[in-house]
């Protein structure tokens, strides 16, 4: 049976467009189909382009950076697919390898030659209706500007905190190292069964708190306070009100990686370390 190739690519970027042009003749050349997706084969004047949400594909190649992951992990179809990360962007810490090895990396997923990584998803829901899966974090950020969020946060019934903010969010520890890390949270090992619960600027003291992701956590919103904007990967989805709870539990999608080496975290440690060098 013919093997399908996908092609997301950030289509603003001339550097990814000559990326996703090579990477089409990489996969034409090995015998494949390559499917590109739909706005980047009208950019690209490449053939057989189709919308990502209908692109049912073997493996899925992404040129860009952590938000073109993310973009795609969102919208394909089936989030059982492979994919491929080639990093375009600054920091990359989802993506695999560097555009330079193409070629030698493709040839490897060819003879299976690679490991497969799965990170699982965080599941948000409100009133039993399901929102969305969000690989990173599900973030709450004030509708009104220099406003604090008054949360309340449970799990299992119990109370874990009750706080002032400029945001909240719960982050898997694939997320670990992006809007976490950066508000003060700590970096997990994408191994351990935990979320963790970060809190953007508190009154408080705690910033963060690591808990199970075996049972549902719980957030409300208190009034005096803001209304907020559920953020999910970086993605507004909707606004949240006093009295709507949202429900936020390990899902039962993951993201699957095709990987060549190191681990997540290892990656992730080694290019932290490289931003701070940068700095």
């Amino acid at each position: 049976m013919t093997k399908l190739v996908g092609i997301v690519a950030k289509t603003q970027s001339k550097e990814a467009l000559a990326t996703a042009r090579r990477t089409f003749r990489v996969i034409t050349d090995s015998g494949l189909t390559p499917v590109p997706e739909a706005e980047l084969s009208r950019t690209a004047k490449l053939a057989g382009g189709r919308p990502l949400n209908r692109m049912k594909v073997d493996l899925l190649i992404t040129l860009g950076g952590d938000g073109t992951v993310l973009k795609a992990i969102q919208e394909m179809p089936n989030p059982q697919t492979p994919i491929l990360a080639v990093n375009l962007g600054r920091r990359g810490y989802l993506t695999e390898i560097e555009p330079e090895d193409l070629e030698k990396s493709f040839t490897k997923w060819l003879k299976q030659d690679f490991q497969m990584e799965a990170q699982w998803c965080v599941a948000v829901s409100q009133n039993d209706r399901r929102i969305g899966n969000c690989l990173n974090e599900a973030l709450l950020l004030p509708t009104v500007p220099d406003k604090m969020l008054n949360v309340d946060v449970s799990q299992g019934g119990r109370r874990i905190i009750k706080a002032r903010a400029d945001g909240f969010m719960v982050a898997t520890p694939t997320g670990s190292t992006a809007h976490s890390f950066s508000a003060g949270g700590p970096v997990l090992e994408t191994s351990l069964d935990v979320f963790a619960v970060t809190l953007i600027a508190p009154l408080q003291p705690v910033k963060s708190i690591v808990v199970p992701a075996d049972k549902k956590i719980r957030v409300s919103l208190d009034k005096p306070g803001p209304t907020a904007t559920l953020v999910m990967d970086g993605n507004p989805m909707k606004e949240i009100r006093h009295g709507q709870p949202l429900e936020m539990r390990k899902s039962s999608v993951s993201a699957r990686f095709v990987r060549f080496g190191d681990t997540f975290l290892q990656r992730g440690l080694r290019r932290l370390a490289s931003e701070r060098e940068n700095v």
